[in-house]
């Protein structure tokens, strides 16, 4: 059959032809440098899903095609000389338009999702083909018998949404085959436990087998009890201790003040000394020693405050292209996210951006960890323990996320007040810490899992040293300690009920 390279087109030129030319030049990029992206290009792809708008990609999955039928290696290269074999070199642009497309490439793993998004624009295309002959046939005064007309129209109609139905069908033998090779890759590791990235947290990782790389994560807390000191915490964990990199988009702080935290964490160092440069000798070289390693860490951070949402994906992106070992992106937080557009009720914008993320997981393959802030509804509440209803302004967070994790830290209150230290569950653990003498101004916090997609919900208690801006595991003599007095809290409170 003659290769038909002919602009897609409609009778109707007032209508505008769904296209996507940024999505094909990735899609072709990715198969012209990833022999992974070439085989499942070639087996979700087809020419009619290169409409030609304004350029001649169809042409070049043509001559990728020709290549991998014939079993030539897909590079620049081959790719070059098939065309101009084809005599259709220079209409595509020539090695310039190629190299462009190679190096826009960002990740191999999310080509599938990108075929799919193709696919639905050729259908599209394929539906308004149909009602544009339809229309014409009108036009022309050649509809005799108008139920006929109608039948021949909706048949034509049901045939492209049938293509359509019958693609999105997966056969038992392809997700077998899928969940093989995840077992495999299970098996390899060793652990035969964790299937994620670990998050440092012994507990958390318990219940989650380490944060996925297709998970839309939630972390939401009231206002300073220390949500975006547990996030950095996170981040540094999993670019550290899974050797990866991770992004961290901070809306609310600057990149200084995120360093001054890490850099806390990491040495020990005060994080008021930090801050104010009052160290003396032996601290200021601890310091210097950790800025000296942070440079190893691939952690990357952005400070744009109130970022557009639109820009957050595309910067997400471009980090994902230049490390293709990226595990994770960290907002900090969604409540400061913008859109563009005319500006409707924050929650159908909350709602927008939810499903933004959550895509940008799927698509990136990574994990993307949203803090939120829970609503003034929690202090209203006897025991201020935080629930999923509580998630501020959008009910959407809760619906879209994999796992939402809500954020209680109890001394918050008691120092507040609005809890008695005699009705206080870790008051016991305060004194001990009080007697000890210890100036790290610790704190007990409760993450508790509300919402787990793949597994159980609980709640685990990490402590919060303060005065270093960092989250860590309790020792298991502390773990023991504070299992206990949940557990007689928990017995008292059933009995005053």
């Amino acid at each position: 059959m003659k290769f038909d390279n002919n602009p897609f087109t409609l009778t109707d030129k007032s209508v505008i032809i769904p296209s996507d030319t940024i999505l094909e030049r990735t899609v072709l990029g990715l198969m012209i440098t990833s022999p992974e992206a070439l085989e499942v290009g070639m087996q979700h792809l087809g020419y009619s899903y290169f409409p030609n708008i304004d350029n001649n990609n169809r042409a070049i999955f043509h001559a990728m095609t020709l290549l991998h039928n014939e079993g030539i290696n897909v590079d620049i290269v081959t790719v070059s000389g098939k065309l101009k074999e084809l005599k259709l070199f220079s209409a595509v642009g020539g090695v310039e338009y190629l190299s462009a497309i190679a190096e826009e490439a960002i990740t191999y793993s999310a080509i599938k999702d990108y075929c799919l998004k193709l696919r639905d624009l050729d259908l599209l295309r394929k539906a308004l083909k149909v009602l544009d002959g339809g229309i014409e046939t009108h036009r022309k005064g050649q509809v005799g018998d108008v139920n006929e007309y109608l039948s021949q129209l909706l048949r034509d109609v049901t045939k492209v949404a049938e293509e359509r139905r019958i693609m999105d069908f997966e056969s038992l033998g392809d997700i077998a085959k899928d969940l093989k090779a995840h077992l495999e890759k299970m098996q390899k590791s060793g652990t035969g436990r964790l299937t994620g990235s670990t998050t440092g947290f012994i507990d958390i990782d318990k219940y989650t087998h380490g944060f996925q790389k297709d998970n839309y994560i939630i972390v939401a807390a009231r206002p300073a009890v220390g949500k975006t000191a547990f996030g950095l915490s996170l981040a540094y964990n999993m670019a550290v201790q899974n050797n990866r990199t991770v992004g961290f988009f901070s809306l609310e702080m600057g990149n200084q003040q995120l360093m001054q935290r890490l850099v806390s964490k990491v040495s020990g160092v005060k994080h008021k000394a930090v801050m104010t440069g009052s160290l003396p000798s032996r601290e200021r070289t601890k310091v210097y020693e950790t800025l000296e390693n942070l440079k190893h860490v691939k952690l990357y951070i952005d400070e744009t405050p109130g970022i557009n949402i639109n820009d957050l994906l595309i910067k997400a992106r471009k980090l994902k292209r230049e490390n293709d070992d990226l595990c994770a992106i960290f907002i900090d937080y969604i409540g400061l996210i913008t859109t563009t557009g005319p500006v409707e009720s924050r929650q159908i914008q909350l709602s927008e951006i939810s499903a933004a993320l959550k895509g940008l997981a799927r698509e990136l393959k990574i994990s993307v960890v949203a803090l939120s802030q829970l609503s003034r509804a929690v202090e209203a509440t006897r025991d201020k323990m935080p629930q999923m209803s509580h998630l501020r302004e959008s009910g959407s967070l809760q619906q879209d996320a994999d796992l939402v994790f809500l954020m209680y830290r109890e001394d918050y209150y008691v120092n507040q007040g609005t809890i008695k230290p005699v009705d206080a569950m870790y008051q016991p653990y305060y004194d001990t810490l009080e007697r000890s003498g210890n100036d790290l101004d610790i704190s007990p916090v409760d993450i508790i899992l509300a919402k787990n997609r793949n597994g159980e919900t609980g709640n685990i208690t990490l402590l919060f040293f303060k005065a270093i801006s960092s989250f860590e595991n309790p020792d298991e003599q502390t773990r023991q300690l504070l299992m206990n007095l949940q557990r007689t809290h928990r017995g008292s409170s059933y009995k005053n009920e």
